[in-house]
Parts: C-alpha cells; sequence; structure tokens
C-alpha cells in the first residue's frame, strides 16, 4: 500500500495560484464527477482502479534515503516509512489533487471489503470532506455533507490494513487544511472576503472530515491494536516510538495555526463567524483523537512518544495538545 505525495513545504499558497496549475488527467476526468458525487460506488471504484499511484513524470524526492538528515527530518522520514508514503517536490496542484483520489480509492475499496462501524453521518462526512478537497482545487462548488450508508463489507479485517487505509486519506485532508488555511490568510491580506470565506469554510469542512478519518483508520477491536498495531509503530521495529507530531504535514499544519495568531483577532462580520466554526471543528477532531486513544486505553497507556515510566497518559498529552492548539487559535 502506497501513497504519493507532495511535500508539504511546496503547498500552493493562494487560489490563484493553486487554480493556475496542471492536473492529472485522472484528477480531470473524475475530479467532477467525484465532486458532484455522480457514480455509483461500483462504477467509482472501477474509475478509481484505474488511477496510478504516481502520475506520469512525477519524481520521487530521495533525500529520505541519502545522506545524513537532522533529527526532525529523520522522524518525518520514519512516519512516512511505516505507513507507505513516499515524497515529491513536483507539481503542487496536480500531485495533492491526484494523491487525494488515491487515498479515496483506498478508503473506499477498504469499506467495501471489511465494512466499518461508522455511523451514516459520520461516513458521510468522510466522504465529503475527501470530494471537497477536489472541488476546491478545481474551483467547483463544495457543497454540504449528507449522510451516506456505511458499506457493509464482509471480508475478515487486517487492522493494519485499516490503520493505514485510514492515514492514507487523513494524511491529504491534513494538507487540504493546510492549503485552505494559507488561501485564507493570502485573501485576508488581499482584502478578497469572498475568497477569505471560501478558504475557511472548506478547511472547517476538511478538519470535520479528518476527525472521521482517524475514527476510519481506528475501526477495529482494541486487543488488535494492543497486541499488533501500537507494538508495530515502536522499537524494535522501529527506530523510535511513533507519533502523529513526527508527521511532515502535521508539522506545517500546526505552523499555520501560529500564523494565524495575526489573523484571527482582526475578522469581523461573516469572517469572524467563519473563525468560529473553524475553532469548533478543531475541538470536534481533537475530540475524535481522545476517542480513538481512549478506546485503545489511552487513559492508563503511555503515548509512544513518552518513556514507559512516564506519568502523562496518552489522553492526557492529547488533551495538552489540544488546549495548546486552541489557545493559539484564540489568542488576542
Amino acid at each position: 500500500m502506497k501513497l504519493v505525495m507532495l511535500r508539504p513545504a511546496h503547498l500552493p499558497t493562494d487560489v490563484g495560484s493553486l487554480r493556475q496549475g496542471p492536473v492529472t488527467e485522472a484528477v480531470a476526468e473524475l475530479g467532477p464527477l467525484v465532486a458532484a458525487r455522480a457514480l455509483s460506488d461500483v462504477e467509482l471504484l472501477a474509475r478509481l482502479d484505474a488511477v496510478p499511484v504516481r502520475p506520469a513524470g512525477i519524481k520521487l524526492d530521495r533525500s529520505a534515503f541519502t545522506g545524513t538528515l537532522p533529527r526532525k527530518e529523520q522522524h518525518f522520514a520514519v512516519h512516512d516509512g511505516f505507513f507507505g508514503v513516499f515524497r515529491s517536490a513536483d507539481a503542487a496542484t496536480e500531485l495533492l489533487a491526484h494523491c487525494t483520489l488515491v487515498g479515496y480509492r483506498t478508503v473506499l475499496r477498504e469499506a467495501h471489503r471489511c465494512g466499518a462501524t461508522l455511523n451514516d453521518e459520520q461516513w458521510g462526512r468522510l466522504r465529503h470532506g475527501i470530494e471537497a478537497c477536489i472541488a476546491y482545487i478545481l474551483g467547483l462548488p463544495v457543497g454540504e455533507p449528507r449522510p451516506a450508508p456505511v458499506p457493509a463489507g464482509t471480508a475478515p479485517l487486517d487492522p493494519h490494513r485499516r490503520w493505514r487505509s485510514g492515514h492514507h486519506v487523513f494524511f491529504p485532508l491534513i494538507q487540504a487544511i493546510t492549503l485552505g488555511l494559507s488561501c485564507f490568510q493570502a485573501a485576508v491580506n488581499a482584502g478578497d472576503a469572498d475568497a477569505a470565506d471560501e478558504a475557511l469554510t472548506f478547511a472547517t469542512t476538511v478538519m470535520y472530515a479528518s476527525g472521521d478519518a482517524m475514527r476510519f483508520a481506528s475501526d477495529f477491536r482494541p486487543p488488535d491494536y494492543s497486541g499488533a498495531v501500537r507494538p508495530a509503530m515502536a522499537p524494535p521495529y522501529l527506530p523510535v516510538g511513533l507519533s502523529g507530531v513526527m508527521s511532515e504535514d502535521h508539522d506545517l499544519l500546526i505552523r499555520r495555526f501560529r500564523e494565524l495568531r495575526e489573523v484571527f483577532p482582526t475578522l469581523d462580520g461573516r469572517l469572524a463567524v467563519r473563525r468560529e466554526a473553524f475553532i469548533t471543528a478543531v475541538e470536534a477532531t481533537y475530540d475524535a483523537h481522545k476517542g480513538v486513544c481512549a478506546k485503545f486505553d489511552g487513559e492508563h497507556v503511555v503515548s509512544l512518544r513518552m518513556s514507559a515510566d512516564s506519568a502523562a497518559k496518552a489522553v492526557g498529552v492529547l488533551e495538552q495538545l489540544e488546549r495548546s492548539r486552541l489557545n493559539t487559535l484564540r489568542s488576542t
């Protein structure tokens, strides 16, 4: 299971450069149909099966496999390696939309194979967030989420595959949130309230979907996490215990949060309303993460990034991070 993603530092920073960029043949053909949810799942999966993991002409960045990297970049490489993520610095718009389609295929195929315990609202919100990414990139209407019937697959579920499948859609969603916030900030700076409203609404939609992506990723029995998935993310299988803060995409998103401290307090009118809706979505996403963590006994076990004798349990660490991020967004 592979996912080829853009290095997030190369994401477009305004909607003009985003929509002037090229898209792959798969995105040009499927994008409008995906955005409008115009195909049945059977038709969509048949079309998605023909989408290559790596678009033609996209070169992989091999820097993580050569030379000596700084500690942070080493952790990025460990994180990507575990989840089967490969990086490129080529063709920002082209690769962002394309990897979103690939992630959609992965999660949709997994759900139809093995089913899911998400409810129809969560499943519809997850799918809408993915579809919104394609729509926003192409300049199409994003629309509103609506409930969707959860597939009733009956094949035996592999917890490792489910964990990675959910993350293969979670990662493009995180890049899309970063993209939306960058476009929002650029629009505010340019005095374009309509574009700012569109961008922040988009980031809010995708933020909600990212929480549902984590629910999907963790949709298996707690004993399978403690007995199989968690050990695979720690020494001796990995050089360090794995954590979401080791993600290159998460790292840039948090930097965007910090930059919003200069913008959010200046908003008024409808943009102030949008700001509050975004912060509410961030809270809901942390609630989803904490729910996943608690499901896997995170109120009693330490984070993989902590020493085994640490008093800080995994859910408590998430709560501290949540307070820090929300304080950043609410600072005046």
